[in-house]
This record gives C-alpha cells, structure tokens and sequence, in this order.
C-alpha cells in the first residue's frame, strides 16, 4: 500500500510540474521623459577650530548664513531637512613623536535641501556658495538632482505601456509556437529614475573668483519600468 502511495504522489507531482512548465515568460519595459519641477541637494555646512566649542559656534553662524539664503530664495521650511551632524577631533602624523597628535575639531552639518523653482538653481548655488565665510568655515554642495512630483502618474503611464508590450511579445511567441495564452500566471515590476546630471563641490573659492554665473542644464527626469510577465499556455 505504502508503495502505491508513493507512486501516485510521484505521478501528481510529475503532473503539476509539467502544468507549471507550460509558461511563456517575457520580459518588457517602457520609458517616459517629463521635465523637471524640482531640485535636489545635498549641502555641507562646515567649521573646524581648536576647541569643540569653538567649531560648534562656528558652525551654528556658517549655518545661520546659509538659511538667510534659503529665505532669500522663499525655500520652505518642510524642505530643508538635516540629515546628519557630526563633532569629530582631527589628527595629523607627528613624526617626532611617532603617533597622531590632536590639533583641534571639525563640525559638520549635512543638509538635504529641496528647490521647487528650478529656473533659479544656478542663482541659487552662487548664493549658497558666496555665503561661506573664511577658511575655517564653509559650505559645500556635492550633488544635485533633478526631479519631479509627478513621477508616480508618470510611472503608472510607463507601467501600462510595458504590459502591452509584454503581451505583444507573448503573442508572437505563442504564434511562432503553436500555441495559445490561456491567461497571466505572474507579473513582476519594478521602476528606475534617471541620473543625477551633477556632482561635484563647490566650495568658497569659486564664489570669490571673478567667474560667469552658474548655468546649469535639467534635461528631462526619465522614468522606466521593468515587467516580467508570465503567460500560461495550452
């Protein structure tokens, strides 16, 4: 009896894999480009000095100089987010001793700041940039990133436009193959937005040079989605 058992659970299981088997499984994507509305960045307020104290305080007048700017450009306050601050002592080698020697502190303030006027980006990193105030204090920008709040319509538009092109796909192999779509089985996806055009430091040094003002380019925000479908067959 127990051998019968095994044999028909052997023959099931045979059964149910050969259903699974018969899929058809694509893949498809579809991609859409909308200009940008919004900005991203990333800014570093900083300040070293000999004291703990000292570098905190200095940190705090850099900060209060960055913010008038932000105010000056009408940035809202739900779009100014610190996103870490940090107290550290800095070392050098000494070689005489052999061994790191203290020569005071380093605070550091690192800001994620949204911009929704992007007509006023390159303005606005000269005025972030200028507000730096001497070698012990500064501001630095290391990336920006175009972007947009309407790239969850955008994602949806893509979405659809990659299952069509999966099932067209679908249909033509079921053509070349003789066989027919009986329906989906599983569909995965996933979305992707484009590159960040930018990324560098400015620093102090570039505001006081007698350089042209900052232009920058935003291109087009580009949304992609992915899909994996599969199609059971008969």
């Amino acid at each position: 009896m127990c051998r019968f058992l095994f044999l028909g659970l052997l023959l099931f299981s045979s059964i149910s894999l050969a259903a699974m088997e018969r899929l058809i499984v694509v893949s498809s994507f579809a991609e859409k480009s909308i200009d940008p509305n919004m900005v991203l960045l990333n800014v570093e307020v900083w300040s070293k000095a000999v004291t703990a104290k000292q570098a905190q305080n200095l940190n705090a007048l850099e900060f209060q100089k960055v913010k008038k700017t932000f105010d000056t450009f009408k940035v809202k306050k739900e779009d100014i987010q610190t996103e870490s601050y940090s107290l550290n002592p800095e070392y050098i080698y000494d070689q005489k001793i052999q061994q790191n020697k203290r020569v005071g502190f380093r605070a550091l303030q690192i800001l994620r700041v949204t911009l929704r006027k992007t007509e006023e980006l390159g303005a606005f990193l000269d005025a972030v940039v200028a507000s730096a105030s001497n070698g012990e204090a500064g501001v630095n920008i290391n990336s920006i990133q175009w972007d947009t709040d309407k790239r969850s319509q955008i994602e949806l538009a893509a979405l659809g436009d990659a299952v069509r092109s999966g099932r067209l796909q679908a249909e033509e192999l079921a053509k070349a193959a003789n066989v027919k779509i009986k329906g989906v089985v599983n569909v995965n996806y996933g979305a992707q937005v484009g590159a960040v055009p930018y990324r560098g430091s400015m620093m102090k040094a570039m505001a006081l040079a007698e350089v042209a003002p900052t232009e920058v380019l935003p291109g087009q925000v580009k949304v992609r989605v992915d899909i994996t479908t599969q199609y059971e067959i008969y």
